[in-house]
């Protein structure tokens, strides 16, 4: 497995997991913050994002867009598309990454 494949499914391994946090808040429906996990690609990485409900939703509407901690953006594999003062919202580049974000996204 190449580096662009190991970390695009790292990420997809961390979006996997916030979907069981983000479907058990929705029960809530609140409009406060959720804890989830960052969804960069870092092997080792467990930082926290507060994220609400709305913000999450945006980011799971598009398969290749994975919400991470400000200073986690893998520059080579994704672009910013936007940011807010608690995390970055980055969009999988053409190619692996957007094909592995895309194969793996557990809502389509």
């Amino acid at each position: 497995m190449n580096r662009e494949e190991r970390v695009a499914r790292n990420e997809a391994i961390s979006r996997e997991i916030n979907e069981g946090i983000e479907e058990s808040k929705t029960r809530d429906s609140s409009e406060g913050h959720i804890r989830i996990v960052c969804e960069c690609g870092r092997p080792d990485c467990s930082r926290k994002i507060a994220i609400t409900l709305a913000e999450y939703q945006t980011v799971r509407g598009d398969s290749r867009t994975f919400a991470v901690v400000n200073d986690h953006l893998v520059p080579d594999l994704e672009i910013v598309v936007s940011e807010t003062d608690r995390f970055i919202v980055v969009r999988k580049r053409e190619g692996t990454p957007a094909d592995v974000a895309e194969s793996t996204d557990p809502r389509t």
